[in-house]
């Protein structure tokens, strides 16, 4: 509860009630296997915390239970086995048999990736649910840094301290061309090529400046005259002749959702590629099912066969 603190223990609680129900510090000593004086001292401190007396001693005839004592009772037994409940929920949840994963995904790698995956894994754990964020890099990274994400699939991009990256996947970038293009039946472009060309950019955090500064090494990198941070915009804008585009990954179809047409080519550039992967926050602990869900991604996302 907000503004007030709790001064008392779940083993302090379990003392109270088996004392209760003995009421004799010897005989509940001997079920608890502790010392009386333990549990003398223990509910001392329990009732000091309470602010009420718990149990009036006889000194020849043993313990009763005060008003306050009867009343709190109840309560006291609830609350340990609600704690009871709690435990054996979380280690469900540790073995794998049930609970959620808070799972961060890249926006652009949404839509072909994410689907897939959950689809697949729920299949063979019915019991768990996931809460999904498709976000920017920075808001990924800081969702695990604050526990708020267990697992995020994203790029080796700008990776913070604090963050374990686990790559899976290679992604080399790739130009995308209106299929009417004087370079569509080239079977490489270069970067030089592209100079002159209008560039519709792909306008997320990160990616932009990584397919930007591809073209360091031709000593000028382009100006947008298009840009979305959808990619499936782009490609649209690309396939209806506005442009050429860079991205990375896979794609199963080179025709866009209003049924216009692009093609895809790979650079005759050393160009840098970047990498799919896993990102978790190497300070937390991952839950066994976090755990088993990463290692389904990680052999989900090697068998993908999807060609460029």
């Amino acid at each position: 509860m907000e503004g007030h603190s709790v001064r008392y223990s779940l083993r302090q609680l379990r003392y109270f009630v088996i004392t209760a129900e003995t009421l004799s510090f010897t005989a509940a000593a001997k079920r608890l296997h502790i010392s009386q004086p333990s549990i003398s001292t223990a509910l001392a401190d329990l009732e000091e915390s309470f602010g009420v007396q718990l149990f009036i001693r006889h000194h020849a005839s043993g313990l009763s239970l005060t008003q306050p004592g009867r009343d709190l009772l109840g309560q006291a037994r609830n609350l340990l086995k609600n704690a009871e409940e709690l435990q054996l929920s979380a280690k469900e949840m540790d073995a794998g048999m049930s609970g959620s994963i808070s799972l961060g995904c890249m926006v652009s790698l949404a839509p072909p990736l994410m689907p897939g995956i959950i689809s697949q894994f729920v299949t063979e754990h019915a019991a768990i649910t996931f809460r999904t964020t498709e976000a920017h890099q920075d808001t990924l990274l800081s969702g695990l840094h604050d526990g708020s994400l267990d697992i995020a699939l994203t790029y080796s991009l700008d990776i913070t301290e604090g963050i374990a990256f686990t790559p899976l996947l290679s992604l080399p970038p790739y130009v995308i061309l209106p299929a009417t293009h004087r370079l569509a039946r080239a079977r490489k472009v270069s970067l030089a090529d592209l100079l002159e060309e209008p560039y519709v950019m792909l306008d997320l955090p990160h990616s932009r400046e990584y397919f930007s500064a591809l073209f360091d090494a031709v000593g000028t990198r382009p100006s947008a005259a298009f840009r979305s941070s959808q990619p499936e915009v782009v490609r649209g804008m690309v396939a209806n002749g506005l442009g050429y585009s860079i991205l990375n990954f896979p794609l199963k179809s080179t025709r866009t959702v209003d049924g216009a047409d692009f093609v895809i080519k790979h650079f005759k550039d050393d160009v840098k590629a970047t990498s799919l992967g896993i990102a978790q926050s190497s300070s937390m602990k991952p839950r066994e099912i976090v755990k088993r869900f990463a290692a389904f991604c990680e052999s989900y996302i090697h068998t993908l066969h999807i060609a460029q």
